[in-house]
Order: C-alpha cells, then structure tokens, then sequence
C-alpha cells in the first residue's frame, strides 16, 4: 500500500498525511473531512439506590425492633444503675441490709451486685442486637428484591 504525498499549502511541506500536515497539521486540500466520533464512556452500572421497604410493609417488624431496642436500653441502663446502688448500699449499711437480705454480708452483696451488672448488660446488649438483626433482615429483603 503506497502513500501519497502531498505538499501542505500552509507550509510547504510534503506531508505524507492523508487529511492533515504531518509538519504543522493544517487540513490537507483534498481530504475529506469525516466525523470525528467521540469515545463513548463505558457503560458503567447503574448506580446502587438505596429503596426503602414501603411503609406498609414489615410493619410489625419495625414496631417488634423498636420495642426490642428500647426495652433493651431499658434493661441493660437500668440493671446497671440497680446493680450499682446495690453495691453501694452493701458497703454502706452491711448490718442493715442483713436483715432484708440473707446474703448481705458485704462480698455477697457485691457479688450479686456484680452478677447483675454484668447480667444486666449482657441481656441488654442482646435485645438490641435482635433488634438490629431485624432491622438487618429488611434491609437484606429490601435489597435482594431489586
């Protein structure tokens, strides 16, 4: 295959382009303009929209996850608030709370008092880590039927 060469008018100089000068790059006399086709983007996926459950959807759920939740701070912040008093009232008052309570001979009553609290948050935490798998199982719902 042979090339013309062709003598630029802007420059002078034979250019062995077939449109353009391959010196200074005006358009040669005799070519054809063609159109320039821009590089098309990749076809990219279509952006993740996060889409909400309808509202009437899993509604018992929802309420079933807020009560659990709440009822899960309600335990593990107010467990450990008794538990604490309850350690405090034992190193504070030994022989009145022997009356009451058989086991208060001081490291008794701080050992439930610690039995409770660690007791208290643990229960606490897992009502609302069932309440947050709930709220996971929607999401998970929501996100597989698109």
């Amino acid at each position: 295959m042979q090339q013309q060469v062709v003598r630029c008018p802007h420059c002078g100089a034979d250019s062995a382009g077939p449109q353009f000068c391959t010196t200074c790059g005006e358009r040669l006399p005799g070519a054809i303009p063609q159109p320039v086709q821009e590089p098309q983007p990749a076809a990219s996926a279509k952006p993740a929209v996060k889409e909400t459950a309808p509202t009437g959807k899993y509604g018992a759920l929802k309420a079933a996850a807020t009560v659990y939740r709440i009822i899960g701070w309600v335990v593990m912040i107010g467990g450990s608030l008794f538990s604490i008093a309850l350690a405090v009232l034992a190193l504070g008052a030994a022989g009145a709370l022997a009356e009451i309570m058989p086991l208060s001979a001081g490291l008794g009553t701080l050992g439930i008092a610690l039995v409770g609290l660690i007791g208290s948050i643990l229960v606490g935490l897992f009502l609302i880590a069932f309440a947050n798998l709930c709220h996971v199982l929607i999401d998970i719902e929501t996100n597989t039927r698109s």
